[in-house]
This record gives C-alpha cells, sequence and structure tokens, in this order.
C-alpha cells in the first residue's frame, strides 16, 4: 500500500535524535572533498560524508545526492550530515538495520560546483547525458551491482511478497498478489534487495533534487539494478508537447549560434578539451564587487523563480560559496580591473541556452512505468511553496511513479537546503528508510 502523509504523529525518537542532531555545536559526519576523472576528460567534483573512519568497504549504506539547475552538491550540506547522525550507531532515530556505517556522495555535475567543463563542441545539456556523468561516478566509486558497461539488464515484475519468511521492502503492488520476482542481477552473490551473502549493502539509495530528480528517474529507469530506493525532493521529470519538437530545435540552434561568439571568441577548432578548471570558461563573466553581492544575485534569481517560490541567506551562501572563484583568477586580463574581494561565478553559461530536445509525456510516463514495474521503492518529497506542476504531472508521478511514501512539507523548493525546512525533509526520509528498512 503506498504512503500518502498529508500530516500525523512522528515516532519521538526520530523527531529528538533529528533536532538535536541539527542543533548540535558539531556533526559526527566526515566530510571531505573528491575529484574523479571521466574517460571524456571531464572532471567531477563532489562532496563526501561519511559516520564512520577508515577505508570504506562494500559493507556500507550509500547514499548518491544530485542537485538541482544550476545548483551544487552544497545544497546537501545541512541536509546530508544530519542524515548521517541520525543514522550513527549511537543513534536512538531509527530502530531498524540503520546503524550500518554509512556513505553519502552528493555530486557536482559537469559545469556546475567545482566540476569542469564540457568542451566547447561537447553535446549540450541533456538529463540523459547528466545520468552517463553519474553512471561514471558510480563506476569510480565502485558501488552498485556491476558497472554500466556490463550490467545485465533487469526484467521489470512488481512483486509484493519476494520472500515469505521475511518482511519484503516493496510494497508498491497494489494489487497485493505475491508474484515471484523475474529480474536478474549481474551478480549471483548480491540478492534483489541489495544485500550480499554476507550481510552488506550493495546498492544505492538514491537521492534528487529538482533536475536531480529528473536525472535519477532517468538513471534509475536504466539501471534499476544498482539500486535500492528512489528519494524525490521536489521532484519529477519535466514534460514537453512533442508537437514543439521543431521549435525547441530551432530556439537551441538560434541561442547556441549567437553565444558561441562571445563565449568561445578564440575557438578555432583547436581545443577540444574540456575545462577542468570550472571558471575558466568564464572570459567575459560577469564581475560581482564581493560575495555578498553574489549571494544577493542568487537570491534575486529565486525571486523571479514561478510560484511562491524563496530561499534563506544560509542555502543561498552555501550554494554560492562553492558556485564562485575570484574574478581575477577567473580571468587574467580582469585581473587589474577588479577589486580583491570580486568574485565570477564559476558554472557554465550554456545551462542557461534551452535544451536541443526535452522528452515528451509518453517518454516521461514511460520512465515511470520502468521505474515503477522495477519494483524500486520511491519516496516523493515535494514543498507546499515549491515548484509549479500542473495537474498531468501530478496525475503521473501518482497514478504511474506510484510513490510508496508520499508528503507535502512546508517550506519552498529549497526546503532540504534551508535551515528552518531541512528537519522536516531529514526526519521523513528517515521514517521512508525505517519503513523499508534501508
Amino acid at each position: 500500500m503506498r504512503r500518502f502523509i498529508i500530516g500525523c504523529t512522528f515516532q519521538s525518537a526520530i523527531i529528538t535524535t533529528v533536532r538535536s542532531m541539527s542543533t548540535a555545536s558539531s556533526s559526527r559526519a566526515i566530510v571531505t572533498e573528491k575529484t574523479y576523472s571521466c574517460s571524456d576528460g571531464v572532471k567531477l567534483a563532489a562532496r563526501y560524508w561519511a559516520n564512520f573512519e577508515g577505508s570504506p568497504s562494500q559493507h556500507t549504506r550509500k547514499i548518491l545526492c544530485l542537485h538541482g539547475w544550476l545548483d551544487n552538491a552544497a545544497s546537501f550540506d545541512r541536509l546530508a550530515p544530519i542524515l548521517l547522525d541520525s543514522l550513527s550507531p549511537s543513534s536512538t532515530a531509527i530502530a531498524v538495520t540503520a546503524h550500518i556505517p554509512t556513505e553519502i556522495v552528493a555530486l557536482d555535475f559537469p559545469g556546475h560546483g567545482l566540476s569542469g567543463h564540457k568542451s566547447v563542441d561537447g553535446p549540450p545539456q541533456l538529463l540523459a547525458e547528466y545520468a552517463y556523468y553519474v553512471a561514471e561516478l558510480v563506476e569510480a566509486l565502485q558501488w552498485g551491482d556491476g558497472n554500466a558497461s556490463n550490467s545485465v539488464p533487469v526484467s521489470r515484475t512488481v512483486v509484493d511478497n519476494i520472500n515469505s519468511n521475511s518482511n519484503s521492502r516493496n510494497t508498491s503492488n497494489t494489487e497485493g498478489n505475491s508474484k515471484q520476482s523475474t529480474r536478474s542481477d549481474s551478480n549471483n552473490d548480491v540478492d534483489i534487495n541489495g544485500t550480499d551473502k554476507e550481510g552488506g549493502n550493495s546498492k544505492i539509495i538514491l537521492m534528487g533534487h529538482s533536475m536531480g530528480s529528473g536525472v535519477s528517474t532517468v538513471l534509475c529507469a536504466a539501471f534499476p539494478e544498482w539500486f535500492s530506493a528512489l528519494v524525490l525532493l521536489e521532484g519529477g521529470i519535466v514534460a514537453r508537447n512533442a508537437h514543439d519538437v521543431s521549435r525547441h530545435v530551432r530556439a537551441a540552434c538560434q541561442r547556441r549560434l549567437k553565444s558561441n561568439r562571445t563565449l568561445f571568441p578564440n575557438a578555432n577548432g583547436s581545443n577540444n578539451g574540456s575545462s577542468t578548471d570550472g571558471a575558466a570558461a568564464l572570459p567575459r563573466a560577469k564581475v560581482y564587487s564581493n560575495l555578498d553581492s553574489a549571494i544577493e544575485a542568487r537570491l534575486s534569481t529565486t525571486r523571479r523563480m514561478p510560484g511562491d517560490q524563496f530561499l534563506s541567506y544560509e542555502a543561498a551562501r552555501d550554494m554560492v560559496m562553492r558556485a564562485t572563484a575570484p574574478a581575477n583568477l577567473a580571468s587574467s586580463s580582469a585581473a587589474a580591473s577588479v577589486g580583491h574581494d570580486s568574485v565570477v561565478f564559476r558554472h557554465d553559461p550554456r545551462l542557461q541556452w534551452p535544451s536541443l530536445i526535452y522528452y515528451t509525456r509518453e517518454q516521461v510516463e514511460t520512465f515511470y512505468s520502468d521505474v515503477h514495474m522495477s519494483n524500486i521503492p520511491v519516496c516523493l518529497l515535494w514543498a507546499a511553496d515549491g515548484w509549479p506542476t500542473d495537474t498531468w504531472a501530478e496525475k503521473m508521478r501518482n497514478d504511474v511513479l506510484k510513490p510508496i511514501y508520499s508528503k507535502r512539507l512546508s517550506g519552498s523548493h529549497h526546503f532540504h537546503a534551508d535551515p528552518d525546512t531541512v528537519n522536516g525533509v531529514a526526519r521523513d526520509i528517515l521514517l521512508f528508510m525505517e519503513e523499508q528498512e534501508l
């Protein structure tokens, strides 16, 4: 049975622990910066948290976080430590199989945060293109079952009870019929729930916010054997009218023709490499006098977004600090004319171009159906003052994706990053994990 929650009394242990962790002076979670080199030369940056010391093993719980458009990994800087502290051995937040050493990785997508940019002639931003780089990261981390190049496709069959001798985590079958799964895993030492025969966790809890939730859904549909659960924060895939495809191509081509001459005035075909330094691809980036000016620009952008969205100064500061670089380092020609505190945004300006192609409603419905038929439990959390969605999108999420845990929370689009609302998001993720024994 799917769980749709409008309001309820939460378990006191989870509430107490989440509150105490969020107000503590320091977190037990250890955070480090990681860099990974992709096969095409693009450098991926990521934030890595762990609630244990020493080298990780296959016996850890693995959570992978994907951020939204023009955000970066710092959007999880509040949520990740709360989750880790609540999942630590000394915590009483969750009673079931929760006290497993846990790793959380939050990726900077290419062109975002500290990750490198695509090459001058690189493909435009597409959800499937981002999914490819997440697949590169999964292989680099050696997470999931097998790797993308040789994983065996999964036969998608909804099951209600895999093992009659244990409590199944899969409750998305609304018909209540017990069926034998026909899923095939590429590793015979791993069962369908992602636990190896020695008791370790081999699969990934995939968590995405906004655009990152779309990428998460696409990747989960394509490689369901990697994942034990899908958590969508303000989530879903944006669908466009199939009849508008020619107009989308026209708009993308026109914008690219116009912008390339400004962005890459010295590109003569000899530079096919990607940018390792995110700021290096911004020869004409707008200069802000100081970090506060850049933060105010980010807040102003949020105020112009549809609906009644808002963003806290603290969340904006976290993301802007990771998204900017000193102006005198970003452009040698500007070094003499900018102040010591001046900054520029390091993100790839091509992220603001329209996409060459968008998924149609039929394609989005298929992605949702594939995830559901793969029997991966889905948690959907959305904000009361978040990004507006239409009736069709809500219907597809509820009737096709069929999240097993769905709840509307107070807050805005970045409710997982704002200090006033992150506790509620963490609390419901923990409840979902407890229910599904993740």
